[in-house]
Formats: structure tokens, C-alpha cells, sequence
């Protein structure tokens, strides 16, 4: 998967807020981050860390509560800044997202041909109807739907949740976008589904060097068809780098712990003395209060008193142009994850 050094998409210092009863949660907390043209870049973390919100931001998708500052600059235009008119020929147009759930996307009521046919027709004001039904079945043959035209007829309701979600990516990749983000499209299928869907989304991205940002918890699906992967924790960024020299050489502690808690990632790494899967101590900061150093110093068997008062920067690793951490701490994965194993 060849990258452009050109990012096609920017975001430069974001925060998410969101206002509650409670008061402000603070989901996102100063991201600065580069999409470039034809990588697949894997976004992951726990529940809660910013990372949906975050690309949900550049659509304009977020709740009424949520407030943004920063900039996300796609063509020369800070897209939190546009008004509706001007970012709806961006979105589902030059940007497209495919969701986790597909029955929360489509239209129950509506059939899958009214539906692709809308979404294909907004952006070609000028396209017939019968050649937008055309494109339509051409688009599920692709995402391979067997008897297509005659799945046009029907509603969500009568497909298998695999044939929606192929649905759902034949109707975000109807108009060319030049980036796809997706968000957890592959949870909740079985094995086999999304093995064939994962096959699916990379076929198209390479036919169409289109950039995608694939978000997700699973870090097998991650190694499998990622170029980059970007950690995040607590609506901050951990660690930033190619797939294959994070997984192996970790350099921020959460990090590690993630791969230690994972069953395919913790039997790769060969530092692991033991069968017993990681279990990372604790939970999540509560981001209406978060704390005032490394959000993850609460959870870190590396933390000293530096991190409890200090929020540490994401920089480059020393010597390297690809890779980026958050963590005060220098040195191997092997150093980390001894330090993890004799936990404090």
C-alpha cells in the first residue's frame, strides 16, 4: 500500500468537549494528525478514547452538546468551520464513513435500490435514474452481493447482517470518495464474514488508492491490513507508527499493555515467560476530571513522579521520522515489559 508524502486530510490540534449535566467532558484533547493518499491507517484503543469522535468531527457528525476547536484541513478548507450547505458535497461525496451497525444506517423503511439510488443521485444531480441503478448494481456486485439487482428490491430487514454491511460499503464507495473512515465495520460479524469483508474494503482501496482510516479494538484485524496504526488513550495520542515496528517494538507502555492483552498479539511477542493473558490494572480516567499529568500514569507500571505532574508531548523517537510517542520514559519494549511483568 503506496502512501503520497502529501497528507490528503490534516488535524491540527483538536478538542472535543462535550457540555452534560455533570459538566464538560473532555473526549479529545489536542490531536495533531496526518491521513496521506492510499495508506490504511488503523486507529485503536478502549472504549471512551477519543477515537470515533474524533473522525466523526471531520463530518460534522457529531452530538449538539459537542463543541470542537482546532482544524481539520481537507482541500485547503477547515472542515469544522463549514456550514451544512458547504460540507454536504464533502461528506458521503469526497468522504465517506461506514458505521458499525448497519441497521442504525439504512432506512427500514425504505428499499436498498430507493436508498443507493438517493445517496448516488444528491452528488449527480445530472444522472438518470436507470444509470444510477446501473451503478448501484454494479457497486453490490463488487462488494460481492450475489444476485444483485434483485437485492435492490428488498429491504434492510431481509438481508443477513453481512449483506448490510456490504451494503453499507457499496453505498459509501458509490461516489469515488477520496478517504473512508470505518468505524468498526467488521465487530459485529463472524469470523469468516469479516474476513470476507476485510478482503472487500482492501481489494477497493487499492483498485481506487483511496486513503482509509479503519477504526477499531481488534489489533489482529490492525496487523492484518493496516500500513500505520495510531494508539490513542483518554482523547490523547500514544504512539504513532508503521504497523509492524509498533507491534514488535512498542515503544509506550499502554501500548504494550494492549498487545499483552491480546491473545494473537501476546503469543508474538517473545518476551512473554507465561500463558496468562495481561490484564491492564484499573480504568480509564473519568474525562470530566481528567488528571493533570500522563492520563495514563493512574494504570502505568512505568510511571514515576514526573508523569503524575507532567502531560507528556507526542514526539518523534529518536533517529526515526515514522514513529512518535507520548511517554517520558526511554527505551525497548524488552525494558517496558519487563517493567510491566514485575508490576508495582
Amino acid at each position: 500500500m503506496s502512501t503520497s508524502q502529501t497528507p490528503v486530510l490534516s488535524i491540527k490540534d483538536l478538542f472535543i468537549e462535550f457540555e452534560t449535566p455533570d459538566g464538560a467532558v473532555k473526549a479529545v484533547n489536542g490531536i495533531n494528525l496526518d491521513l496521506f493518499k492510499g495508506e490504511v491507517l488503523g486507529i485503536v484503543g478502549e472504549s471512551g478514547s477519543g477515537k470515533s469522535q474524533s473522525w466523526m468531527a471531520t463530518l460534522g457528525l457529531l452530538a449538539e452538546n459537542a463543541t470542537t476547536s482546532g482544524e481539520v484541513t481537507f482541500d485547503g478548507e477547515n472542515l469544522l468551520t463549514l456550514p451544512p450547505k458547504a460540507l454536504n458535497p464533502i461528506r458521503g461525496n469526497r468522504i465517506a464513513m461506514v458505521f458499525q451497525d448497519p441497521m442504525t444506517s439504512l432506512n427500514p423503511y425504505l428499499t436498498i435500490e430507493t436508498q443507493m439510488v438517493e445517496a448516488l443521485r444528491i452528488h449527480n444531480k445530472r444522472m438518470s435514474k436507470p444509470d444510477a441503478r446501473k451503478r448501484c448494481v454494479e457497486m453490490l456486485d463488487r462488494v460481492a452481493i450475489p444476485a444483485a439487482d434483485k437485492r435492490l428490491k428488498q429491504f434492510p430487514h431481509e438481508l443477513s447482517g453481512g449483506m448490510r454491511q456490504r451494503v453499507m460499503i457499496a453505498l459509501a464507495l458509490l461516489n469515488d470518495p477520496e478517504v473512508l473512515i470505518a468505524d468498526e465495520p467488521t465487530t459485529a460479524l463472524d469470523v469468516t464474514i469479516q474476513a470476507e469483508i476485510l478482503d472487500i474494503l482492501l481489494d477497493l482501496q487499492r483498485e481506487r488508492g483511496m486513503a482509509v482510516v479503519f477504526i477499531t479494538h481488534d489489533l489482529g484485524v490492525v496487523a492484518e491490513i493496516c500500513s500505520r496504526v495510531c494508539v490513542m488513550y483518554a482523547g490523547r495520542l500514544a504512539e504513532i507508527g508503521p504497523v509492524q515496528d509498533v507491534f514488535t517494538d512498542a515503544r509506550h507502555p499502554y501500548t504494550l499493555s494492549l498487545l499483552k492483552a491480546t491473545p494473537r498479539a501476546a503469543q508474538s511477542q517473545a518476551a512473554q515467560s507465561d500463558d496468562a493473558l495481561y490484564a491492564i490494572p484499573g480504568a480509564p480516567p473519568n474525562m470530566r476530571m481528567p488528571p493533570p499529568g500522563c492520563p495514563f500514569e493512574p494504570r502505568c507500571a512505568c510511571a514515576d513522579a514526573h508523569c503524575r505532574e507532567q502531560v507528556p508531548a507526542l514526539e518523534p523517537l529518536q533517529g526515526s521520522e515514522t514513529r512518535l510517542k507520548a511517554c517520558f520514559r526511554e527505551g525497548s519494549s524488552a525494558a517496558l515489559l519487563e517493567a510491566l511483568v514485575h508490576e508495582r
